[in-house]
């Protein structure tokens, strides 16, 4: 049986991470894939790459309303059979679907505190 990451492995794995951390992503949806998924799954095994991978940013890990944790990502590039499409925000939720890779490519600096001036 294949392992995959838990809702609170998610969290562990990112709990320190700033948004705009640059990510690599592996996820299947839990729904039944349409054509381009599995064009690109089928692809993905000639070309030895995870399925159905996603690069961008971290936008934020949040939970929701279920206690599920979620991980919501700027994704700069996806893999399509006409090359690749245009960014959009993507979200990955391990209770909902199958998260098989998360890797962290780059941690982005944090941002520096603020300084408040007083009269």
């Amino acid at each position: 049986m294949a392992k995959y990451i838990t809702g609170s492995e998610l969290l562990t794995h990112l709990q320190d991470m700033p948004e705009g951390t640059k990510l690599f992503v592996s996820y299947t949806a839990g729904r039944q894939p349409g054509p381009q998924a599995l064009r690109e799954s089928a692809r993905s095994a000639q070309e030895g790459i995870a399925p159905r991978h996603f690069t961008g940013t971290l936008k934020r890990v949040w939970v929701t309303k279920r206690r599920e944790p979620v991980l919501t990502m700027w994704v700069e590039e996806r893999d399509s059979g006409a090359g690749l499409t245009p960014g959009a925000y993507r979200t990955f939720n391990p209770a909902l679907g199958k998260l098989r890779i998360l890797v962290v490519l780059e941690k982005a600096q944090a941002p520096a505190p603020q300084v408040q001036q007083t009269a």
